[in-house]
Order: C-alpha cells, then structure tokens, then sequence
C-alpha cells in the first residue's frame, strides 16, 4: 500500500490533536476550574464565571472548528479521491466534534442564561466575604447553578472527545 500524501497525514494529527485539546480544555474547566470558582462568595462567584465562560466560548469552538475542519477533509478526501474504507470514520469524528454546539444550545443555554442573570444582578454587590444573594431574585443559587453547569460541561467535553478516539482508531486502524 503506498503511502498518504503529506496533507492527509497533517490533517490526521491537527484532527486528533484539536479535538482531544478541546476535549481536555473543558474537562478541565469542569473538573478544575469550577470546584476552586465555588469556594468565592456568589458576587465574585458569579464575575469568575462570566469571565471563564467569555474566554472558553472563543478558545473552544475555535479549536473544535479546526479539528472538524481537517476531520471533514480527511473524509471527503479519502472517500472521494482515494476511496477509502475509513472515510466514514472522519465523517463520523467531525460531527461527534460538532456536538459541542448543539449540545450547548439546547443542553446548557438555560443554565447559561441563568448565570448571565445571576451576574447582571450582582454586579454592583460588594465582594467581601459576607457578600450573600439575600434580596435577590428566588430561584436556584449562584452556587447551585455554577456547579450544574459544571456537570453539563462534563456532557459537552465528551463530544469532542468521542471525535477524537474515533480519528485516532479511523488512522491508527
């Protein structure tokens, strides 16, 4: 059997690479991040979050965009061009890979939305450790609301993760 060409091998390692760099990226948010943000009181609790939610919603998809990117290339490319039985594989690890954004719309957007309130709300809150979410609208806490997201975040790291043990066996195999 000859060789791949250059670019499929790149695009090989950029695939597996991205999404299990994604995949890593927020497990560590869930499994890192939130356990230490939840030890703030809910003002500062609420602004971490915010924070951490601003920079993982441009890093993430980026990284996932690249590895679907080169995921769909491998497919399209080996099944089209040189026919090959693993086509589908590449096809099935960019849309695994893909799952992070439907998954977070319909998954994790009111757990989101909930948040955004939660830190509207206390902008203007003082930060000292007495700081508490007396007065504020009823419903679930800052806390309670933060570690939720955090398990749901756990859902969203296995899509990309799925992607990538799929790339890896797709080449490996």
């Amino acid at each position: 059997m000859a060789p791949l060409p250059a670019a499929i091998r790149i695009a090989q390692t950029v695939g597996i690479t991205a999404s299990a760099f994604c995949s890593g990226s927020i497990f560590g948010i869930s499994f890192l991040s939130v356990p230490t943000l939840l030890i703030a009181p809910s003002p500062v609790l609420a602004r971490q979050w915010q924070i951490s939610f601003d920079r993982g919603k441009i890093m993430n998809p980026a990284i996932a965009l690249v590895s679907i990117i080169s995921y769909s290339y491998l497919s399209y490319r080996l099944y089209g061009t040189l026919n090959h039985p693993k086509a589908e594989m590449y096809g099935l690890s960019a849309l695994f890979t893909f799952g992070i954004w439907p998954y977070t719309i319909f998954g994790m957007m009111p757990t989101n939305q909930k948040l955004f309130k939660k830190y509207d709300e206390m902008k203007g809150l003082d930060v000292g450790e007495k700081a508490t979410e007396v007065g504020l609208a009823k419903g679930e806490s800052t806390k309670e609301l933060v570690d939720k997201w955090g398990m749901l975040n756990v859902g969203r790291g296995l899509f990309p993760l799925v992607g990538a043990v799929l790339g890896l066996w797709a080449t490996l195999a």
